[in-house]
């Protein structure tokens, strides 16, 4: 039997950590999709992540996936989760399964025009700034309400869901008060009906927080140091 790569082991226990987490918030494991964050990561750790069985990958940069993309298997689901400029929305294309990071109307009015011109229509998330933390980007959640509204006019951007990321400086436990805000506001928001938004998806937790998020009900965790180490 061939020895485990790093990123395999290291994938075979953030997976086994997910399943310990959902069983201890007795929700469907199934239910969490994995984000293996490859960030600054070059190529062959994605293909260690790849052979180990994972499929779905997340990138910050557009230039980032942009280089890697080609090199990788065309199987490979790949995700968004950094800011996007709108600059850069004209290299996307249909190859982008998901954008977390919709945080603001002239993004959205450009994937829209964007959409419109090459016949996509985006799959997004909200980002909303749910610690209203100074240092990190999205909507405040009061913020929300009129921003969904937008969304109508809107038809190639379709939303589904919310994103956060953790305050720099809080607490673990503060941390997790700010994933249940998110998933109280989320829930809040789905009992009303807008054109172009289901917010069935929960884009929550990272390396340090992860398990929390999911046992606060996150549908997407976004794993990069504790699957391929500590970045370049």
């Amino acid at each position: 039997m061939l020895a485990k790569t790093g990123v395999e082991q290291r994938l075979i226990e953030v997976r086994q950590r997910i399943a310990q987490a959902a069983a201890r918030s007795k929700r469907d494991p199934r239910a969490i999709r994995l984000l293996a964050v490859s960030k600054t990561q070059p190529v062959r750790s994605i293909e260690e992540a790849y052979q180990a069985g994972q499929r779905t990958f997340a990138e910050n940069r557009v230039q980032e996936w942009l280089e890697k993309a080609p090199d990788l298997p065309k199987d490979c689901q790949w995700h968004l989760v950094g800011r996007l400029q709108t600059n850069k929305v004209k290299y996307l294309d249909q190859n982008v399964a998901m954008i977390h990071s919709l945080d603001r109307l002239s993004l959205l009015e450009t994937l829209n025009e964007q959409g419109e011109r090459r016949g996509i229509v985006w799959t997004t998330l909200v980002q909303v700034n749910i610690a209203r933390d100074p240092a990190k980007a999205g909507l405040m959640p009061e913020e929300v309400p009129d921003f969904l509204n937008s969304v109508r006019d809107c038809p190639h951007v379709r939303v589904q869901g919310v994103m956060t990321i953790g305050a720099l400086e809080a607490s673990l436990s503060e941390t997790q008060g700010y994933f249940r805000q998110l998933r109280e506001l989320r829930d809040t928001l789905q009992a009303r009906k807008w054109p172009g938004v289901d917010l069935q998806e929960l884009s929550m937790g990272m390396s340090q927080d992860f398990e929390l998020a999911i046992e606060e009900g996150a549908t997407f965790v976004r794993v990069g140091r504790q699957i391929f180490g500590e970045r370049n």
